[in-house]
């Protein structure tokens, strides 16, 4: 917490400052012409496409300050949309799929239960700004605690800016054993040469999580009939574990660097690009993932005598060096070489005690080399291309590939169609291919085969009607999983799925919305190896407009999602990954709504939600679950602001 409210001072010093320095600066610019009648004050005024941000694979956006339901729908630890998704009952805890989703072309031993809370390379915000620019988000924590994420932006001129990012969450929960503290620290920074021949842009992240894990409770019945069995404080239920803590710690660098060869104008807009672009990338990130335990008094693995806790590391260095070819603002194209080189060991003596006694290597590693590629092709203001891909080449693993290609078609304005391609061949989680515990049933050392990923999607948006409709259809073979028995294991088969899914946002009677997202979906294919539910649904009936003579504008109304019952993954503490249920002890999940009252409301930059959250547990028995042996939360009263400062 004192990290939280030193960085907030920090952050509002920094916004301050830069405001009587933007001042003292306008003042040093203005004509001072005596008594003369013409004496004047040069202003200066700025406008919000004069604060942009993009990331690394990404366009530039502009920061956006709307009340608008999206923002609504992210406002949350993960600043994601929740759809799809069931958290944990304690914020910044494990975050349930409830679809499939697609996996990043990485090498990682980022564990299922971390994942929404890592900021990957993509993830990471570079800015160019006009003045001084300073966000906050807040949300309160569960029971006690807060989420706070602030960031700093500033130019020292129009060809160089900095940015400084945190992140912490420190939540109790309201179960025993559940805490989380959660802290990120990102520093950014980019540069253009004055002819912006030279364009370089890089970040330093430190990453750290650390979760009280409490394994579930004991019996979910002390939670189903907790009235009747005098457990209405869900801290006095017992869970499986008292005493345990996992962390994940990342530190990561990375650098950019583009030099442009020739000089064109863009005819579109006057910009200055260059046809010819030689880059580089590269990347370093050092992770370690910890596991300890006060007692074994769960779990029936042997355990290695005097040993309760685990250690392990894993690295990742790449570097990538391209050419760029750019013909006309219509048609972009880049290609080049890839090194990458990827370990995950044990380093101290310690912890190879544990890997000596079971008798495993303490390290795996492996060196790839190989092509990328990416195309970015406007045919016309109707037809739109992108693709990118890559090619690896392993001592273990060979003929690794990702191609990620996308069409726009508008045939009709206001009316888009949009079709893709995913093909993936990748190594499996390093979490899974190696682990040592002092847990000997969990200490594994895999030799499986490449994850094979294929994916074709179509989205068609009715821009005039604010509808959407998406469907897709994915085929996993060699898919790695946790069964029943704790062990990684590979299925020898494929799995098949599809989904279906409507959005429509319905405005009536001038300033009431409805926003109705119904997804459908199944598993044709070994079912049992990727549970997910056949039918999601959420909506959110709301009025907005402006009030008070115009000076604040108001939202309020319902919001509601559901997902039907399906035989769901547990949770695994032990490695953070989601595993097969026990086939005597099976327990559906899902089939109960979660209804949510908002009061949402924008004054000038300055955005805050309140939320009457999960209003329905008040009615019936709580048979509400966000996994096998883990209870979702009751009602919360929940407070979130966002603040944009343009100083």
């Amino acid at each position: 917490m004192k990290k939280i409210f030193f960085i907030t001072a920090l952050g509002i010093g920094s916004a301050c400052f830069a405001q009587v320095d933007s001042l003292n600066n306008s003042l040093a610019k203005k004509p001072l012409r005596g008594n003369s009648t013409n004496d004047s004050v040069v202003i200066f005024k700025t406008k919000i496409d004069d604060y942009k941000f993009w990331t690394e694979n990404s366009k530039v956006s502009v920061v956006d300050t709307t009340l608008s339901i999206k923002n609504y729908y992210n406002q949350n630890f993960t600043k994601q949309d929740l759809f799809g998704k069931m958290i944990f009952p304690n914020s910044g805890s494990v975050v349930m799929d409830l679809e499939m989703q697609d996996k990043p072309f990485t090498i990682s031993m980022l564990p299922f239960g971390k994942k929404y809370n890592y900021y990957g390379v993509d993830d990471v915000r570079y800015f160019d700004v006009k003045t001084p620019y300073t966000e906050f988000v807040y949300e309160a924590g569960v029971k006690e605690g807060n989420f706070l994420s602030t960031t700093f932006s500033h130019n020292f001129n129009s060809r160089v800016n900095y940015t400084l990012h945190y992140r912490g969450l420190n939540s109790e929960g309201r179960f025993k054993n559940e805490g989380n503290k959660n802290n990120s620290f990102v520093i950014s920074s980019n540069y253009k040469s004055k002819n912006e021949r030279l364009k370089i842009q890089a970040h330093w992240a430190a990453q750290n999580f650390q979760t009280q894990e409490n394994g579930g409770v004991q019996d979910i019945y002390d939670f189903i009939e907790k009235d009747d069995r005098r457990l209405t404080n869900v801290r006095n239920i017992k869970v499986n574990l008292q005493n345990a803590r996992s962390e994940f710690d990342a530190r990561r660098i990375h650098l950019t660097g583009t030099y442009g060869i020739l000089k064109r104008i863009n005819e579109a807009d006057s910009s200055v690009y260059h046809p010819i672009q030689l880059k580089n990338t590269l990347s370093y990130e050092k992770q370690k993932m910890r596991f300890e335990q006060g007692s074994s008094e769960f779990y029936t693995s042997p355990v290695i005598p005097g040993i309760l806790k685990d250690k392990k590391y894993a690295t990742n260095f790449s570097n990538i060096t391209t050419a760029g070819f750019q013909w006309t603002d219509r048609l972009k194209f880049e290609a080049g070489f890839k090194f990458q080189n990827v370990s995950t060991y044990v380093d101290d003596s310690y912890n190879k005690l544990v890997t000596n006694f079971v008798g495993i290597p303490d390290k795996w590693t492996e060196n790839l080399v190989g092509a990328v590629a990416n195309l970015d092709f406007d045919w016309n203001e109707k037809v739109k291309l992108r693709a990118n891909g890559e090619l690896l080449q392993g001592g273990k693993y060979s003929g690794l590939y990702n191609l990620d290609a996308v069409v726009d078609i508008t045939p009709v304005k206001g009316y888009t169609l949009t079709a893709g391609v995913l093909a993936q061949s990748n190594i499996p989680s390093l979490n899974l291919l190696y682990n040592q515990s002092f847990y000997t049933d969990f200490t594994y050392y895999n030799n499986f085969s490449k994850e094979n990923t294929q994916k074709i999607y179509g989205i068609l948006n009715f821009e005039k009607i604010n509808t959407s409709i998406e469907a897709a259809v994915y085929n996993i073979d060699n898919y790695v999983f946790v069964n029943a028995d704790y062990k990684p294991e590979q299925l020898n088969d494929n799995i098949s799925y599809f989904k279906f899914k409507f959005i429509n946002h319905l405005r009536f009677w001038n300033k009431f919305n409805l926003v109705s997202t119904l997804q459908y979906q199944n598993v044709t294919n070994n079912e049992e190896y990727m549970p997910l539910p056949d039918l999601l649904l959420r909506e959110t009936l709301y009025w907005q407009g402006k009030v008070f003579d115009g000076k604040a504008e108001l939202q309020i109304g319902l919001n509601g999602t559901y997902f039907s019952k399906y035989n769901a993954f547990q949770y695994f503490p032990i490695n953070g990954e989601m595993m097969m249920q026990n086939g005597d002890q099976i327990q559906e999940i899902g089939d109960f709504p979660i209804i949510d009252a908002f009061l949402n409301f924008k004054v000038q930059n300055m955005r805050f939600y309140i939320r009457g959250e999960h209003l329905n547990s008040a009615f019936g028995k709580p048979t509400y679950f966000s996994a096998p042996g883990v209870p979702y939360r009751g009602f919360k009263f929940q407070l979130g602001l966002k603040w944009n400062i343009f100083t």
